[in-house]
């Protein structure tokens, strides 16, 4: 009787994983369990037959608890790969150990801007640079896809073994292109604070994903990603549109998809970008900046290069006011908003307190904290924000003693914002 061959697995799970975090501490508990999935993703994804799909289970034990640096936790996870017919499923536990690492904060010097073209039309390496171990560099990307359904992945290479420090925010696919982009500026503002990041191993010759999504017709993805190299060499990073259920590598050495026209990509200045400064005194006008605008942007580092960043996308902003009260009684004072350039939703950490505004469209001041100034007192507020992709810009950020307006209108009210799922793309959307 002639023997039938059993079925190849439908992929490979590990039986123990490690992972190295960093953060001071590591303690947001929704930040680690992505980091544990992300890390299984890794290593399971590329042992995939085709047709073959991974499934977590829950972290156990739950809650996880904040690890301080030097600290460790070991989980367990139940991952199950569900296999086609020619391959059989397959399910296990992994044990996963997770190492908090120091690794010193390092604010990049370049931003790499990915949003050009904007809509994906077809398959090819969409951005492509080099993070030098000397210089880091943050990753921001924004697209949509157009017509059939797409792949796109972030993807690391070196030529020499290298470890890199990664803090990351994503968000998408989704219809909904201004929460896409809120969630990501609003997520990457709380890990940068705190330095909660993953270092990651990419080695020659292995390409490593470090996102992975499947976009469908109208849908947006976009991402924050902070790369630093902390041993090694030269890390390449790369942001490909792949058909669906492919696989990225065959793109990494291009050629690069053409340019949409709007000019939203290039390599730009960050060093001497982003530090904003105004003063309020009691008894005078308000005090504003803005951010956003046409003027100033961000340099592009190559000057034939036509590329710019209108709109600040990737750029973390800190605002500083100083505020005195020269006069003999207490005076209350507000930091306020002001949309100019149409709807707007936004997050602030003012003073190392994070704020979430609202969707609003209307040009009026909506209020985001209160300060009692004593008398006869000086001081000064800090906040830091970034431009949320999706939303309109430039904006009003400032002081006064004018109470704003308390809250924010609620979606689809006549001075809100509707909910933004288009069916099909519209030009001049942002």
């Amino acid at each position: 009787m002639e023997s039938v061959a059993a079925p190849a697995p439908a992929g490979v799970i590990p039986s123990a994983l490690s992972v190295d975090v960093t953060g001071s501490p590591a303690a947001d508990g929704l930040f680690l369990d992505a980091q544990i999935r992300d890390a299984l993703d890794r290593r399971i994804r590329p042992t995939l037959r085709p047709g073959a799909s991974i499934r977590y289970g829950p972290v156990v034990p739950w809650p996880l608890l904040p690890l301080a640096p030097g600290q460790r936790a070991a989980v367990n996870v139940t991952v199950s790969v569900a296999g086609d017919d020619p391959s059989a499923a397959v399910t296990a536990t992994t044990t996963v150990t997770l190492n908090s690492v120091p690794v010193a904060p390092a604010s990049p010097a370049v931003l790499f801007l990915s949003d050009d073209p904007e809509y994906f039309q077809s398959e090819g390496l969409v951005f492509h640079n080099t993070v030098a171990i000397e210089r880091p560099a943050r990753l921001y990307y924004y697209h949509s896809d157009v017509g059939v359904p797409r792949d796109l992945d972030v993807v690391l290479t070196a030529s020499v073994p290298s470890r890199v420090q990664m803090i990351a925010s994503s968000s998408g696919p989704d219809l909904d292109v201004m929460s896409v982009g809120h969630s990501v500026s609003r997520d990457f503002l709380r890990y940068q604070q705190a330095n909660e990041g993953v270092v990651v191993d990419v080695e020659p010759g292995r390409p490593l994903v470090v996102r992975h999504t499947l976009m469908l017709q109208g849908e947006v993805v976009a991402g924050s990603l902070d790369l630093h190299v902390v041993s090694g060499g030269g890390v390449g990073v790369s942001v490909i549109g792949s058909p669906a259920g492919g696989r990225p590598d065959q793109f990494l050495n291009g050629p690069r998809v053409a340019y949409d026209g709007h000019r939203r990509h290039g390599v730009f200045d960050l060093a001497s970008y982003g530090a904003i400064a105004g003063a309020f005194t009691v008894g005078g006008p308000p005090a504003a900046v803005q951010y956003g605008a046409r003027t100033p942007t961000p340099r592009n580092l190559d000057p034939n290069d036509d590329g710019h960043d209108y709109g600040d996308y990737g750029v973390l902003h800190r605002i500083t006011f100083a505020l005195a009260n020269p006069t003999d009684d207490p005076h209350r004072v507000y930091l306020y908003e002001k949309p100019l350039g149409g709807p707007v939703r936004s997050s602030f950490v003012v003073d190392g307190q994070l704020k979430e505004i609202g969707c609003v469209r209307v040009s009026q001041p909506y209020w985001i904290a209160t300060y009692q100034l004593p008398p006869h007192s000086t001081g000064a507020t800090t906040t830091l924000t970034m431009t949320d992709g999706g939303s309109f810009y430039p904006l009003e950020f400032g002081v006064t003693e004018a109470q704003p307006q308390p809250y924010t209108p609620p979606v689809g009210a006549p001075d809100g914002c509707s909910p933004n799922t288009p069916a099909f793309p519209t030009v001049g959307s942002r």
